[in-house]
């Protein structure tokens, strides 16, 4: 070969060599998280007497981090108008066939001073419903797109969420986010979610697979090759271990024949998210009626479990929370019971029961939880009236600064001493029993010390 050509050999295989390389800078650029794609105007689209509406852009066609199928997505968001000196951010996912007409001008629900709100992929296609949860090569995109928003949003307002803490909600398809994200969100951002509230939330989805596994199509199938990003998102494996999933309160309303979310046999798998719950001693609360793919019923009367009862309630990550269980004013009574839904197909966890959040203590050397207890009566369809004297287990859930050593044995005392104990850490789990609380009476102090 002359010098020339080879020169120009040379020249071809350096040129390509550098088109490789350019390539492979490209693809890792388009492979990887890129917020300067996340975008949102800043003076509001929408205005009220006291909001600000932004309709904003995820420019994310040529990024597959956030999504593989090429199409840019759409995100809004409402705020408080003025906002407080702490705003907390609410995540609202939309249910199946949701994802455009949640897009409008709204203003911020009262579960959070700024609502901001992504799409499902199925908003492009039913083929590439996501459930809120994972794309059909496993990867959990919807958590990265919800991420990016959240790192937009704490950028521009100066939001600190190691106080209040975010919330996760949605109905359906969105109920479902509301309690996988739990789970899977994106690092740091997962560690910050301080309650989930779940409408009619199809939550369940392994269980729900094991009936009809072309309910999730779109996900890869949950076999042995799968079985550790199907665990990454069962709440019946996570609940039992993650630390995070175990110090976040969780409320739903829901029915206890939604077609979608029958496992083997029909049966509801709400109920054994209800019972995982209380298994685990993780704070939560609960109604459920017989109405479908709804959470309310005719001639029912409990109220919306999937926010609080009380305005004085809050679960917030600066101080502990209480996770109430075996509440004798609970309908069935029993775990063994709720699963018997053609018997006790209507009822409710833990309501009635409250706390003031604002009055939480939470220091190195003590919790103190206020609780108190509200019968709820003419509750409609066979659903007893709750009883007038109640117990209650409670279990401090995320203490801020009081350390749970495991093995310690702890000492407790109930309405300025009318009631002590002691009660020993297992674990991250310490529990004080048999708590009474009378309906009506004013707020008593459950403190827990050493």
């Amino acid at each position: 070969m002359g010098q020339p050509a080879r020169r120009l050999q040379l020249c071809f295989q350096a040129a390509l060599l550098f088109g490789l390389i350019a390539t492979a800078v490209q693809a890792e650029a388009s492979t990887g998280p890129d917020t300067t794609l996340i975008t949102a105007p800043t003076e509001a689209t929408e205005k009220g007497s006291w909001w600000k509406f932004y309709a904003g852009t995820m420019a994310i066609a040529s990024n597959n981090y956030y999504d593989p199928h090429g199409v840019d997505f759409k995100w809004v968001y409402s705020r408080k108008d003025p906002l407080p000196a702490d705003p907390r951010i609410y995540v609202a996912m939309h249910g199946s066939g949701g994802g455009e007409g949640t897009m409008r001008v709204f203003g911020p629900s009262s579960l959070g001073d700024i609502e901001v709100r992504t799409q499902d992929a199925e908003a492009y296609s039913q083929k590439w419903r996501e459930w809120w949860t994972i794309g059909s090569d496993g990867t959990p995109y919807p958590g990265r797109r919800i991420a990016a928003t959240l790192e937009f949003l704490t950028e521009r307002y100066g939001i600190d969420v190691s106080k209040r803490g975010i919330v996760l909600g949605g109905s359906s398809m969105g109920g479902a986010g509301a309690v996988s994200q739990t789970m899977i969100l994106p690092d740091p951002w997962r560690a910050a979610v301080a309650w989930s509230s779940a409408l009619s939330g199809v939550i369940m989805p392994r269980q729900i697979a094991q009936r009809d596994p072309a309910q999730y199509g779109t996900f890869p199938p949950d076999n042995l090759a799968n079985k550790a990003l199907w665990d990454s998102f069962d709440f019946e494996v996570q609940s039992r271990k993650d630390p995070v999933v175990r110090g976040i309160h969780y409320r739903h309303a829901f029915s206890t024949n939604d077609q979608f979310s029958a496992g083997l046999k029909g049966a509801s798998t709400q109920l054994l998210f209800v019972n995982l719950v209380e298994e685990q001693k993780i704070g939560g609360a609960f109604g459920w009626v017989k109405a479908g793919h709804a959470f309310y019923e005719d001639g029912v009367k409990l109220p919306n479990m999937s926010t609080f009862e009380s305005p004085e309630q809050d679960v917030t990550l600066d101080r502990a929370h209480p996770a109430i269980t075996h509440s004798t004013g609970n309908y069935p009574l029993l775990a063994k019971d709720r699963l018997k839904q053609a018997k006790f197909p209507r009822g409710h966890y833990n309501m009635g029961i409250t706390w003031d959040h604002a009055n939480i203590v939470d220091d190195s050397a003590e919790i103190v939880f206020p609780l108190k207890y509200k019968r709820r009566v003419d509750l409609g369809k066979g659903i007893p009236d709750q009883p007038e004297n109640i117990t209650i287990s409670v279990t401090p859930r995320r203490a801020r600064n009081f350390e749970l050593r495991d093995g310690e044995t702890l000492k407790w005392s109930w309405d300025g001493g009318a009631l002590s104990g002691s009660a020993t850490v297992t674990g991250d789990t310490v529990t004080v029993d048999d708590i009474p609380l009378v309906s009506g009476d004013s707020y008593k102090m459950l403190r827990i010390y050493r």
